[in-house]
């Protein structure tokens, strides 16, 4: 992933203008603000997307208003109530990416603190209640990374809210080593939750903090890496989760790739023989650096090495793979890639996708996430995706950057569902 818990956030670049046939027809946003508690709610009809692929002209004036506005709200970040502290330097260009979008959206309102019946407090919208039924048919678990401000618990809420299926988050700050410990009364709220809002575990996809990398060469960072993971699964167990999905590592050019992939298995195997019941799920990276899985090859490396196979897993980037050469915009580069990595590393391993567009062109080697349909993956690559039948029942998460053209996550599940055929 390239990812949040509040995820970080920085001015983001104008997007380039891209072919009519990618474009979704613009959206005005009510405030620009996404950290704002008091935004006044969307009308249904103002919320809603269009199913169809339109033809969108630029707006001069308009445009410059949003743009204004955007760099007015992107550089705030999200804040948690954890240590900050950091006596490493994160090594993996994965942490390096993140600190230029933000890839998880604020929710717009406060949550009643009271967990009990929150069901009944959820508020969600006419779209997001006919999203939710064309859902049913299509055997697709979308959702997005949420943000767990104010509490994991809340997450859940937000999650239900946009009308996810399934949902990703982080389960402590991402960017230090050090956290405080999960308390018992936060992991009942949080389980407690997912009960009553109908979220299965099996759904549910946790994401490793960027620091970690358990390839590296230097031996303070992979312990300190090691103990993490060890930490975060005690934490999925504690909260009832199954999967936990990592970014691989990065050898920063310091190691054989060979050498640097058993020692991510090491560390995996090391977590699993302290830790039970938690699959760890490995995503596909980009081929940017130093970093490792950016090709099959490479993750089959590492699972060949994992003693427990049970307990090991997949997570497929769409951004990611593009980024490595795998054209999912042409007609059948869908079918080829999955052909692939069946043969592989088999589809057996395959747990959850991360729908992500990519800002840059196939074979880049650029981790840069885009909205859906605003990249060189566009619409039509998207439409294959989301008809996919070896994507069915599995969690596939977005985690695309605040964009002026969808109001909230709920408006980019929309879309994708209304590709479903």
């Amino acid at each position: 992933m390239d990812g949040e818990g509040g995820r970080g956030a920085a001015a983001q670049k104008p997007k380039k203008s891209l072919p009519a046939s990618n474009k979704v027809k613009r959206r005005t946003r009510k405030d620009e603000n996404p950290a704002s508690d008091d935004s006044p709610k969307s009308e249904p009809s103002k919320k809603r997307i269009t199913s169809k692929i339109e033809t969108a002209k630029s707006k001069g004036s308009d445009d410059k208003k949003q743009k204004s506005k955007k760099k007015e709200t992107t550089n705030k970040t999200q804040t948690q109530n954890t240590d900050t502290s950091t006596d490493v330097k994160p090594e993996t260009d994965a942490f390096r990416n993140q600190t230029s979008e933000r890839k998880t959206r604020v929710r717009k309102k406060p949550n009643n603190d009271n967990p009990k019946r929150v069901e009944k407090e959820v508020e969600v919208s006419e779209m997001v209640t006919k999203h939710l039924h064309r859902s049913l048919s299509s055997h697709k678990y979308v959702g997005a990374h949420v943000s767990i401000q104010g509490g994991l618990w809340k997450a859940v809420v937000e999650a239900k809210r946009i009308g996810a299926r399934a949902f990703g988050l982080f389960l402590r700050s991402q960017r230090t080593w050090n956290s405080k410990p999960l308390e018992e009364e936060a992991a009942e709220k949080f389980r407690s939750t997912c009960d009553e809002l109908g979220f299965e575990p099996r759904y549910i996809l946790p994401h490793s903090p960027y620091l970690m990398n358990l390839g590296s060469p230097k031996p303070d960072v992979f312990q300190k890496s090691r103990a993490m993971l060890v930490e975060e699964l005690n934490r999925c167990q504690k909260l009832g989760l199954t999967l936990y999905n990592i970014h691989p590592g990065s050898h920063i050019g310091e190691m054989p790739v060979g050498k640097c992939l058993e020692l991510i298995a090491d560390g995996i195997n090391y977590a699993h023989s302290q830790v039970s019941g938690v699959t760890v799920v490995l995503e596909n990276m980009s081929c940017q650096g130093s970093t490792v899985g950016g090709r099959f090859e490479e993750l089959r490396g590492i699972i060949d090495h994992v003693e427990d196979k049970s307990r090991i897993g997949v997570c497929l980037d769409t951004c990611h793979a593009f980024a490595a050469g795998h054209n999912l915009s042409e007609k059948t580069g869908l079918q080829r890639m999955l052909d692939e990595f069946s043969e592989i590393v088999g589809l057996s391993y395959l747990k959850a996708v991360h729908l992500n567009d990519s800002k840059g062109g196939v074979g880049c080697r650029l981790d840069r996430h885009e909205n859906i349909g605003r990249g060189h993956i566009g619409l039509e690559g998207f439409r294959k995706v989301m008809n996919e039948p070896r994507f069915n029942e599995i969690p596939m998460i977005l985690e695309t950057p605040a964009s002026s053209h969808f109001e909230d996550y709920s408006d980019e599940i929309d879309l994708l569902y209304s590709l479903c055929e």
